[in-house]
This record gives C-alpha cells, structure tokens and sequence, in this order.
C-alpha cells in the first residue's frame, strides 16, 4: 500500500540515503557526488531530520506520508539510531559520540552527549556498532569494546541530565591498571571480543553476541549495581547496596548518586559522608531541617571545625559559619541563627566574634531588638575577654 512520499527537507543537492525506524522517523542525507566539497568526505556533510505525524493527524489517526513534519533541527549524519521500548529517549551515535534526546511531544530536547572510549590511540579509528536501552540505562559497544551510559534526572527539566560513561568490558588493560583503587571507576573487565552486541540484561549481567558465541559480562561494581537498579526503579535494592558500601567511599557515592538525581538517597543513607559533603548537600537541595538537626545536636563542635572552611585571605573573607547562618536567615530560622552565634561567643577564636558581629548586624536588619540584644552581648563577650587577658 502506499503512502505516497514524504517531503524530506533539504536542497537539491542532496539525497535521501538511510532510514532510521521509531517512533519518530530519521531520515539521512548526503550531498550529490558533483557537490561535494574538497575538504569533507561526503558523510562528513551528511544533515537527519526527524520527522513525525503532527498532532492533528495522531488524532484523526491519519498515516499518510503527507502527515509527516520535522521535529527537532538538523543533526549531522548518523552512524546509529535507537530507541527505548517508551518512544521517550532517543540515542544517536556519530563515530564514537552518542547524543541522547528526549522525545516530548512537540518538543525534541538534547539531554547530553558523551564520547565514549576517551582514551585512544593517536591515528586510531573506531565506531560504535551498536546501541541498546535497556531499564533506562543505554548500552553500546565497538568492535573490541562494551559500554553503558548512565542518565541523570529525565523529568526534572529544571535541572541538567548529567551523563556518565563506564567501560563494561574491553580487549585492552586500561591505563590505570587492574588494581585502580578508585572506587567511583569501575576497572572493565578485560576480554577478547570479536564485534559484541548486547542482548540482555541477565542475573547482573549482560548478555551478549559476538562472533564467536555468546558471552556473560557480569556488572558486579557496586557502582555500576546501583546505576542499573536506580535507573530500573527498584530503589530499595538499590538502598541495600548503598548502605553496604564502605564509609571511606560515601563521598564518591555521594557525587554519583547526585548525578542521578537522587540527592535524597545521598543525605539520607550515606552515614559516612564528610561533613563538609554533607553540609554542602543539605545547602545544595535546601534540606535546612536536616542541617538544623545537625546542629542542633553538634553546635559547640561543629562550630570550631568550620569556622576557617572557605575563609579568605582579603577582608578576613566570609566563613563557612558565617554562611551557613545566613542560610539559616534567608529560610526564615531566625531563631537557629541566633541560637548559633550565641554558641559562637563561648569560642577563644577572634574570627568568630567578628563573624558573630556580622550576624547580629543581618539579624538586626530583620528584627532591630533582636539585633540590638545580640550585638549587645558580643560586645560582653568581648568586654569579659579583654579583662581576662589584661589579669
């Protein structure tokens, strides 16, 4: 039956080559032989579109090529296009870059890209040969190599998609080793492939086709066990490896649970974070009963271990306290401000007294007697330590 023909854009100096099937089809096209230029091979001058039933005709249920529109702007020529099983993320790989979109009718809107295999040979050329979503997670391999890219926060779309690229398995030893102590980098396995393409995820695994069988890639890095659990949904499984995980490496957990967007599973179940992580956290994401927990149980000793955090050197600069009860203020805990800085007068350090000093002038812009009575009692404070230090 036919559909008659879609209007492919572009001039006339260029064709139609390649068709990428999915919920939104991608046309490719190269220039006419007589048109090249002198200095680009003709893919490299290769321009996709996208196109797409318009909504009006995804109403009325019309399937004719006439119906068909752009979507989204031009992209250089693909080597691969793949689909997750929603019609929502799309990926695109051109050599050995992916770029993943996401489809959100009528908007086509890039998450991100990342080069895969960052580390090769001068004069070396490799591509990818094939791409796969699998639970939101998008696996792809070379010819000697397979990888998987996790996504960040897809809904959110206030925030940046962060993207993350591991080496699941590969012929070379990478350039660190086999013992690389980094925990937020898991060390591929090191296996002879011959043109793998991912099949499944199996058992905490992949399963995978090459050109002489099949083999199973185990994914047993606590990193890489989380991001595929995470991006399948299945976050209690995932709060177990978390909290297994050993407190030295909490911080790197940390950072790569944020790139998730998943914050929440960071502050809450990560015990051994540093304090400077979890502060920092608990600011980032406006988690202020969190912090004011923490300080509440911990003032005196917290008080002392981050009053030179960030301090500069022009001025006597701004403290990490000073910062952290102006944050306190700008959510309305005037009372926790307060509360702290009065802490802050029990300390022998000049630079908290000045601090404090700063604070009671905010305080006072909020709540002039509130002001009044606090720099009257730093100024106590200080009247108590100078008679001290004169005995």
């Amino acid at each position: 039956v036919s559909l008659v023909y879609i209007t492919v854009r572009g001039s006339d100096c260029t064709s139609p080559t390649a068709l990428f099937g999915g919920p939104a089809l991608c046309i490719g096209c190269l220039p006419l032989a007589d048109k090249l230029s002198h200095y680009k091979s003709r893919r490299e001058e290769g321009v996709a579109y996208f196109y797409s039933r318009r909504l009006l005709a995804i109403n009325e249920n019309d399937d004719r090529a006439s119906a068909y529109s752009t979507v989204g702007p031009c992209i250089p020529y693909p080597d691969h296009v793949c689909w997750d099983d929603s019609g929502k993320l799309c990926a695109i790989a051109l050599g050995l870059r992916v770029a993943i979109y996401l489809s959100d009718r009528p908007k086509f809107t890039l998450l991100g890209s990342v080069n895969v295999m960052k580390q090769i040979k001068c004069g070396e050329h490799s591509s990818l040969i094939s791409l796969k979503f699998i639970h939101n997670v998008l696996y792809c391999s070379t010819p000697s190599s397979v990888h998987c890219i996790f996504l960040g926060d897809v809904k959110n779309e206030a925030t940046v998609c962060e993207l993350d690229e591991f080496t699941i398995a590969s012929n070379t030893v990478p350039v660190k080793g086999l013992d690389n102590p980094d925990y937020s980098m898991p060390v591929p396995i090191v296996a002879s492939l011959s043109r793998p393409h991912v099949l499944s995820y199996h058992s905490g695994g992949l399963l995978v086709s090459t050109s002489s069988g099949l083999r199973f890639l185990p994914m047993s890095h606590p990193i890489l066990r989380i991001g595929t659990l995470l991006a399948a949904n299945l976050t209690e499984k995932a709060r177990k490896w978390i909290s297994a995980s050993p407190n030295s490496e909490h911080d790197a957990i940390a950072h790569f649970l944020i790139r998730r967007g998943r914050p929440d599973l960071a502050i809450n179940e990560l015990k051994g974070l540093s304090m400077e992580a979890y502060i920092d956290l608990c600011i980032q994401y406006d988690r202020f009963e969190d912090l004011e927990t923490l300080f509440n149980d911990n003032g005196s000793t917290l008080i002392h271990e981050i009053c030179d955090w960030g301090r500069g050197d022009i001025n006597g600069g701004y403290s990490a306290f000073f910062c952290i009860c102006a944050y306190f203020l700008s959510r309305g805990k005037i009372e926790c401000a307060k509360r702290l800085t009065r802490v802050s007068l029990s300390s022998d350090i000049d630079e908290l007294r000045v601090d404090a000093m700063k604070l009671a002038a905010v305080i006072g812009a909020l709540d002039k007697n509130d002001g009044k009575n606090l720099l009257e009692e730093i100024m106590d404070s200080m009247d108590e330590v100078s008679l001290v230090s004169t005995r």
